[in-house]
């Protein structure tokens, strides 16, 4: 999937982008950014992604984005490699998406059967309303060998 957004960059010391993170959504949402790339979103799935880009790079990445056919100059541009994903749904506040995220690693993962894959973690926001927010995590997964 062809992403279209804005990037930063990660530490590779987990608990710091617990900063970076917010600040990133915060300032995307006032300078008009999340505006500008909901209206390029065109394919599946349908919301705004935060995007994690953390195995085997050199640098780590997180992606605010969209999933867009259309090209634009002012955003970078990220083509999400094709996996099999484990899908979670989940509602609530944007705080309950990260514990979410941390069941999903420290209680589904080591009793599923699979191990992570080499492609990114993804955030779909479906409705991104803070405090009633809907919401998707997407892991990518293959099976354990």
């Amino acid at each position: 999937m062809k992403n279209e957004g804005v990037s930063a960059p990660l530490d590779k010391e987990i608990e710091n982008n617990f900063m970076v993170v917010p600040e990133m959504w915060q300032d995307a949402s006032v300078n008009g950014t999340i505006q500008k790339l909901a209206g390029m979103m065109d394919t599946p799935p349908m919301g705004l992604l935060g995007v994690s880009v953390c195995n085997d790079e050199k640098q780590w990445k997180y992606f605010i984005a969209v999933s867009s056919t259309k090209t634009s100059g002012e955003f970078e541009e990220y083509t999400v490699p094709a996996s099999t994903w484990a899908i979670f749904s989940g509602t609530g506040t944007n705080q309950s998406i990260q514990e979410l995220e941390q069941r999903i690693i420290t209680e589904w993962l080591p009793t599923s059967g699979y191990e992570y894959a080499n492609a990114p973690d993804i955030e779909v926001y479906l409705n991104p309303d803070p405090q009633n927010a809907q919401y998707e995590v997407w892991i990518p997964v293959r099976v354990r060998s």
